[in-house]
């Protein structure tokens, strides 16, 4: 078994090392991302990188939309910068 080498908090739990800000910067533009292509370009896993997407719709700052089976892009428009 592979061992885990992630830096760890106070309180034990993992650092993050990506942060929603990471993830906002990746929408330079008006394309729509996948989970997995934020995931891809960040070197993270595809729930992280879900995480991060939801944490950030929640708070309104990307928005959503689900495009077929479990399909879902991610988008800023030009109105949230």
């Amino acid at each position: 078994m592979a061992e885990d080498n992630r830096e760890r908090s106070d309180d034990g739990t993992y650092s993050e090392t990506v942060t929603p800000e990471d993830v906002l910067a990746l929408f330079t533009d008006a394309e729509p991302r996948t989970a997995t292509e934020v995931a891809d370009e960040l070197g993270i896993v595809r729930r992280t990188a879900l995480n991060k997407l939801n944490e950030l719709a929640d708070e309104d700052r990307i928005h959503k939309k689900k495009v077929g089976g479990r399909a879902v892009v991610w988008w800023v428009s030009g109105d949230d910068k």
